[in-house]
């Protein structure tokens, strides 16, 4: 690392072009061929009738991470904001089809409901408690935000949690107090290791977010996870709550979408199948009751595979989004995914088998616009990766309707359900910084 304001001579690259290591790693790197051809995009017809949702439920959460002084160096925290807001899509009935709804239509149709906390992070601790470590402060945050609800007649989000991994029985886990060697079964809600010190435990640590935890440097990729965990957990909690005997016709004319892929990476990344099997249960319930499954849906905005669309969807004489017709639909099976966008032998395990609830799509809008689209896995089929037939997205044709006739030209590639999310969880910078900073003012 340089020394501040220290500019780089050049010297540097000298000596990388004689690199012996960097030409090894160079000549092991598969590349493809000359004559390599790409697999033809599986472009698939899709039924469709012309269902539109009632109502569309939308969660996005934001976070701000910002240093607060309180005499340590690297102190900081982050404010978590989580947002699901209700639309009355009925409110839309008098636009036309092919029209895009105005920004302040939107406005007038929506309600929101919002969750928050502030994450602590390195070199903070609580004053009233006694030999605090940072770590141990942001494992109470944790397990205390996740005992929160979004509906006081409604399961808390760590009964849900609870809910769906009942049966799963941790045993021999490490404890994460520092420097205890003691192995434990994980309990619910707080209870306290075997160890003579009887550090406090929680219900919430199964989910390892404290193992990620840094003391010397910054902890927002972490605050990041617990982020998407409460977003994911929250949109689980209410389809819990819509399956209630009398709520459950509301999921036949409902639509939920999520910010983001349908999976949980990292640490708790064990939880994803938990999630994808409570989806195919209540889906399950669902059709038995409404004859018709669920329909969730994430959106991603950027990543591998909306790359890969993108570089599809070209043509040298007409430029970006000129090869495909408006309404086109791209489904990639397992082979096809290993071939072409993660690079893996074709027939090993599935990419995302192991980490994500739903299945990838690509799809171009009525309008031109590209949407990459995750569609819950809600039955037998849709299990398997390779199977990309109308049985395993049984409500692809509905969620692709949404995305024509909620599309928006406030961004490219816009979705007005996320859009209104986010700008009920979006934190201003300068709005975030000053409540951290009234939390946390030293003195």
């Amino acid at each position: 690392m340089p020394f501040e304001n220290e500019l780089a001579t050049g010297e540097s690259l000298i000596a990388l072009q004689k690199s012996v290591a960097l030409r090894d790693f160079e000549g092991v790197i598969a590349l493809r061929g000359e004559n390599y051809v790409p697999d033809t995009a599986p472009v698939v017809e899709v039924p469709r009738k012309s269902w539109i949702p009632r109502r569309v439920v939308a969660i996005d959460g934001s976070s701000i991470t910002h240093k607060v002084k309180n005499g340590f160096p690297g102190a900081e925290a982050s404010l978590v904001m989580l947002s699901v807001v209700f639309i009355d899509v009925s409110k839309l009935a008098s636009i036309t089809p092919k029209e895009i709804p105005s920004p302040r239509i939107f406005n007038e149709m929506d309600t929101a409901h919002t969750l928050d906390a502030v994450l602590p992070g390195a070199n903070i601790v609580r004053g009233e408690v006694e030999d605090d470590t940072p770590v141990n402060f942001f494992r109470k945050v944790v397990y205390d935000t996740l005992a929160g609800s979004l509906d006081n007649n409604h399961e808390t989000l760590l009964d849900t949690l609870r809910e769906i991994t009942k049966g799963k029985s941790e045993s021999n886990i490490g404890c994460p107090i520092e420097g205890c060697s003691k192995r434990y079964t994980s309990a619910i809600n707080k209870y306290f290791c075997g160890c003579a010190r009887s550090a406090q435990l929680f219900e919430t640590d199964a989910l390892r977010f404290h193992e990620r935890f840094n003391e010397l440097g910054s902890n927002g990729e972490v605050h990041g996870e617990v982020r998407h965990v409460l977003e994911v957990l929250s949109l689980v909690n209410i389809l819990r709550f819509f399956e209630h005997d009398d709520r459950i016709h509301f999921l036949r004319d409902c639509a939920f979408v999520l910010d983001g892929p349908l999976a949980v990476f990292g640490q708790p990344a064990w939880l994803a199948p938990y999630v994808r099997e409570e989806i195919i249960r209540i889906s399950s319930k669902a059709l038995s009751k409404n004859g018709c499954e669920l329909l969730v849906m994430g959106v991603e905005k950027s990543g591998q595979y909306v790359t890969h669309f993108l570089d599809l969807d070209w043509t040298d004489d007409g430029g970006p989004r000129s090869k495909y017709p408006a309404q086109t639909v791209i489904i990639p099976g397992a082979k096809y995914v290993n071939r072409n966008i993660v690079f893996r032998p074709e027939d090993s395990k599935p990419s995302g088998i192991d980490t994500y609830f739903g299945r990838k799509v690509f799809y171009k809008t009525r309008s031109g616009s590209h949407a990459m689209v995750n569609i819950a896995i809600v039955n037998e089929e849709g299990r398997d990766f390779e199977n990309t037939s109308h049985a395993a997205f049984p409500r692809l044709g509905d969620a692709l309707n949404i995305l024509d006739h909620l599309s928006t030209y406030l961004y490219q590639d816009g979705f007005m359900p996320l859009v209104r999310a986010h700008a009920h969880a979006a934190i201003p910078l300068q709005r975030g910084t000053e409540i951290l900073t009234s939390l946390f003012k030293a003195g």
